[in-house]
């Protein structure tokens, strides 16, 4: 008996679809091991709701806090930091920091309270701010000083003994190198010398040489320290430079950086 093939217009619709599923079934047993991982979440970071909380104050004059926000954004979601944002440097104080345990900055020492008018700037940071920050390192808190973070703040007090470096002016904005110099602290992880658009600020540093993490190099040779780490009581402090354009907070190995950071200063590095 010679059997007839019957196809319908039902058949020859669902036959394309057919033969796409086997398609894909194929390819998904080749790359199973790629598809697995896209869909598959297999980080620490989201197996608990106990995880460490940030609190970052951002914006100044001539940082906008949207940038900023923006580039942190990023980073601190990848790592399941919950964060509060805070323009108000009045909201900074003792009792709020006891919620946190990790504070940022990207945000100079000046406010201008009667207008941009020069000479008529005004250092923000109290006394008490200053102890309440050196306090909150000292007992265990980590802290993310970004860009200008150390720049204009009350001279000779707790704020700048515990950042371990100074303010030291910059260029206008151009196109620079930076260049790790300690290739094996957990911050600089994955982390390459690349080539950003932003401030080359010339910190000042005065730490050892093993607290250093990277430089800035301008293409005239004008070098400077660009970010450096230390601990103090049972706390920990990083400082990374580049911030000052959407483009350097943004840049993939300046995320990298923040990312790396934020799990250093929490302590999610230490058991790895």
């Amino acid at each position: 008996m010679k059997l007839i093939k019957i196809t319908t217009k039902r058949t020859r619709a669902i036959t394309p679809y057919c033969t796409l599923l086997a398609t894909l079934f194929y390819l998904a047993t080749l790359l199973s091991p790629q598809l697995v991982a896209q869909v598959q979440n297999t980080s620490e970071v989201y197996q608990s709701a106990d995880r460490p909380r940030a609190l970052a104050l951002i914006g100044d004059r001539y940082h906008s806090p949207v940038h900023v926000r923006n580039g942190l954004m990023g980073p601190l979601a990848l790592e399941n930091i919950p964060v509060v944002y805070i323009e108000n440097h009045e909201a900074l104080t003792a009792e709020v920091l006891k919620e946190f345990d990790l504070l940022i900055f990207l945000k100079d020492g000046n406010i201008w309270p009667n207008g941009y008018e020069s000479g008529t700037q005004v250092k923000w940071m109290t006394e008490a701010q200053q102890q309440a920050i050196f306090d909150f390192v000292r007992n265990g808190g980590g802290f993310l000083a970004l860009h200008n973070s150390h720049g204009l703040y009350p001279p000779d007090g707790p704020y700048y003994e515990l950042f371990g470096g100074d303010y030291g002016g910059h260029p206008p904005p151009e196109e620079f190198m930076i260049r790790i110099e300690d290739k094996d602290h957990p911050i600089t992880a994955g982390v390459e010398d690349f080539r950003t658009f932003d401030e080359q600020h010339l910190s000042k540093f005065y730490l050892d040489r093993e607290h250093l993490l990277m430089r800035n190099i301008s293409d005239g040779n004008v070098s400077a320290p660009a970010g450096w780490w230390r601990e103090l009581g049972e706390g920990r402090f990083c400082y990374l430079a580049p911030g000052h354009t959407p483009e350097a907070l943004g840049h993939p190995m300046m995320q990298r950086l923040i990312r790396n950071s934020v799990r250093w200063l929490t302590r999610q590095t230490d058991d790895q």
